[in-house]
């Protein structure tokens, strides 16, 4: 019997089956098949990453794209990786689905269309108290303030038709006839030269007439006060202006009443996104990521850690940690 043994063992393809098994036990032991192999893991590495970075940016440089990967921060790198490994798991569940092939293109369409169909399955689920809706105006009132207008016509002294001297004449001599005669809003465009924009501005906020006139004319004449009362003279870029307001009505912050559909869409919005981020990390706690990327040169508290694995509400922190 043991004669027998020591001839097999002796036997070429004895020992190669031999080592095999060795092998194939080592390999298993030190690469777990369900971590390496499994559908649910993601390898990251330089060359996915910039890859991605490309597409992302819709320049196709590799060198470019490299450089760009050596001047990202620490922190940076970080987000990067979060977004694709968001795009990752969404692409996989998309392809999961069968919607199509893998493509790049259409990669970013099945991110999408996933993506769209996620929002459609939770938007009836974002239903909207008013208790919520009267918390979130009290947090984020300044957001809806209502911006102060001004009603108002104006006489103008055109600068390429009349030099600093003369126009300054000019506008003294028109303010006095103006106030003398008492001219109203409507009979403004009798006096001065044709403007290049309007000669009645109605319920206008600041930053419309600073985009006429510029911020120094607009900050002097939302002072002014409303009547038949003429004032001026105000210079813009284009010239001499005078001015007469027929309403002038400040900023305010309003009542929840008065916002109540914008702060109901603005409140939808952030509960749909906050919900459609809840089901990507639940779709990306099914994944494990494996990290193929060289050690940056800095101290971190462990640095032997391979892989990192997601769970719901821990991501992208576990990311973070095994840098």
């Amino acid at each position: 019997m043991l004669a027998t043994l020591r001839k097999w063992v002796r036997e070429p393809l004895v020992q190669f089956m031999t080592i095999a098994v060795l092998l194939f036990v080592s390999a298993d032991s030190f690469f777990p098949r369900d971590e390496i192999d499994s559908p649910y893991a993601i390898e990251v590495d330089k060359t996915a990453l910039l890859k991605f970075l490309q597409y992302r940016n819709k320049a196709f440089n590799a060198s470019a794209a490299a450089d760009h990967w050596q001047r990202l921060s620490a922190s940076d790198r970080e987000a990067l990786i979060t977004d694709y490994v968001r795009d990752e798991v969404l692409y996989r569940e998309a392809i999961n689905l069968g919607l199509d092939e893998d493509d790049q293109i259409i990669r970013r369409r099945l991110i999408q269309k996933l993506d769209y169909i996620t929002a459609g399955f939770i938007d009836d689920t974002a239903k909207i108290s008013e208790q919520e809706l009267a918390s979130y105006f009290s947090v984020n009132q300044n957001d809806y303030t209502i911006d102060a207008s001004l009603t108002f016509t104006h006489v103008f002294i055109d600068a390429s038709k009349h030099d600093v001297g003369s126009r300054s004449v000019l506008a003294g001599n028109t303010l006095q006839q103006l106030n003398e005669h008492s001219v109203p809003f409507e009979k403004a465009p009798n006096y001065g030269d044709r403007f290049i924009f309007h000669r009645n501005y109605v319920d206008r906020t600041p930053a419309f007439v600073v985009s006429h006139f510029g911020e120094e004319f607009s900050d002097e004449v939302f002072k002014l006060s409303e009547g038949s009362h003429w004032y001026g003279p105000y210079e813009s870029r284009y010239g001499t202006h005078l001015v007469q307001v027929r309403k002038n009505i400040p900023g305010y912050l309003p009542r929840l009443d008065e916002v109540a559909a914008l702060v109901l869409e603005d409140v939808r919005r952030v509960k749909l996104d906050e919900k459609r981020r809840q089901a990507v990390d639940n779709m990306i706690g099914k994944y494990s990521l494996h990290r193929n990327l060289p050690k940056a040169k800095v101290k971190v508290k462990d640095s032997s850690v391979d892989i990192v694995r997601y769970s719901h509400g821990l991501f992208p922190q576990e990311l973070a940690n095994a840098q």
